[in-house]
């Protein structure tokens, strides 16, 4: 695992960390909405402040 803080809605970010294993050649060209090539966005927001039941 890397030691890159994260605060992206990413796939990759755990725990304000990116959790992403293996890097590899990648097409994606940073935009201003990320500063990230690998930034793959959620498909729903993280579950981190969710009341307990």
């Amino acid at each position: 695992m890397t030691n890159i803080n994260c605060s992206a809605n990413c796939i990759y970010e755990v725990d304000g960390k990116c959790s992403l294993e293996h890097i590899s050649i990648t097409q994606s060209i940073l935009s201003q909405e990320s500063q990230c090539a690998y930034y793959t966005p959620r498909k729903t927001p993280p579950e981190k402040n969710k009341p307990a039941k």
